[in-house]
């Protein structure tokens, strides 16, 4: 499976990058959104943030990483 972001114009899908599928396929499109959905996401992203659901990510007890669990270490 593999998946490979596009554009709809309301006729055809035009693919964002190159496709080397040569044969029918069955696939499934997802629509992401629209500009009319930005009050949704909006009010979701409000509730999301005044739930207490990731309060949990506060805690001291829930930051198990430091930089020594880094593979690799970027300089600015």
């Amino acid at each position: 499976m593999i998946s490979v972001k596009g554009i709809f114009d309301g006729k055809k899908v035009k693919f964002l990058e190159e496709v080397d599928i040569n044969e029918p396929q069955e696939v499934i499109i997802t629509f992401l959104g629209t500009s009319k959905d930005e009050s949704l996401y909006q009010e979701i992203y409000k509730i999301a943030e005044t739930s207490g659901s990731f309060d949990f990510l506060n805690a001291p007890e829930e930051d198990i990483y430091s930089d020594a669990d880094l593979k690799v270490k970027y300089s600015k």
